[in-house]
């Protein structure tokens, strides 16, 4: 996922028939033990907020195939699982990464998942990179879901939608925090630039835009937020070089985003022309029809005194 000012997890746990998996979900106290001190690790990167939410009857359009004494999903087919349960989501943003945990029936355990080469991935689960991370949860001969086991699995999945290469590790190491900051502070840098350039060829192409002194305001810090982020950068100061290239991006985007260059946007000249012509043609036309009037009786007096 592109790198953000802002993220929503949403940790969902999918029990497609709740009659038959009578299980605990122990939903809030998995999160606060687990994904709570995560978050906590990336307050620096971005303001990071997450929800939890169980979600019932959504089956699978694919029922898993059993092959001698394992069950396993193709792969080709993991991302049309995905398409039932976002329906049951809600409305989402560009910032929402979802942490799916999907309660399998304890009758496909062992589950795995069949790869394009034909090998049985020992993991059943899968990233979706606009999406987020999905967990088939074996729940055969368990009352409560193992929290420390999802979260060990889905967090490492988390890091590596966040911007970091493949690994088994829920913990953010040093290494990794400086280059997820990195990553950020170069995404954060050009997307403000992006979108003042946007903002300057939009005015160019409109011109009778006028633009507030808010709106000049908000240019103004992001271009200084983009200048102070390139001088933090240069004297090694990553955290407040970061901190300076949210600001920008922010400014720059409410910028582009205001209310009233998006009233002129989707307002242009010829549906002016097309809203106030007949409001005024009522009125005109017999100012007209009089001045012709009055045009043609001067001239015959003109005629006459001639």
């Amino acid at each position: 996922m592109a790198a953000a000012t802002s993220y929503n997890i949403l940790v969902s746990v999918v029990n497609p028939d709740p009659a038959a998996i009578e299980i605990d979900y122990d939903l809030v106290k998995g999160t606060e033990r687990y994904l709570k001190p995560f978050i906590a690790e990336l307050g620096s990167l971005a303001e990071v907020t997450y929800q939890t939410q169980v979600i019932r009857y959504v089956k699978l359009p694919h029922k898993p195939v059993k092959n001698n004494d394992v069950y396993y999903l193709s792969e080709s087919n993991l991302p049309h699982l995905i398409n039932p349960i976002e329906s049951k989501l809600g409305t989402s943003t560009t910032n929402d990464i979802n942490l799916i945990i999907y309660l399998m029936e304890g009758k496909y355990s062992p589950l795995r998942i069949k790869a394009a080469d034909g090998k049985m991935k020992q993991l059943p689960s899968f990233l979706s990179p606009q999406f987020g991370a999905v967990l088939l949860y074996d729940t055969s001969n368990k009352t409560s879901i193992d929290h420390s086991t999802t979260f060990n699995v889905l967090l490492p999945q988390l890091k590596q939608l966040l911007g970091l290469r493949s690994s088994t590790s829920a913990d953010i190491s040093p290494k990794e925090k400086f280059l997820m900051e990195s990553r950020a502070t170069l995404t954060h840098v050009l997307r403000s630039v992006d979108t003042l350039n946007s903002l300057i060829r939009l005015v160019d192409s409109i011109p009778n835009m006028v633009i507030g002194d808010h709106i000049a305001e908000q240019v103004t810090s992001a271009v200084e937020g983009i200048n102070k982020a390139q001088s933090a950068l240069l004297s090694g100061q990553l955290a407040e070089a970061l901190h300076q290239a949210s600001l920008a991006r922010d400014a720059a985007e409410k910028s582009f985003s205001d209310p009233s260059i998006l009233a002129l946007l989707y307002f242009p000249d010829d549906q002016k022309f097309a809203i106030y012509i007949p409001l005024f043609l009522p009125v005109g036309l017999p100012l007209i029809v009089a001045y012709l009037e009055i045009l043609k009786q001067w001239k015959k007096s003109k005629d006459k005194t001639d």
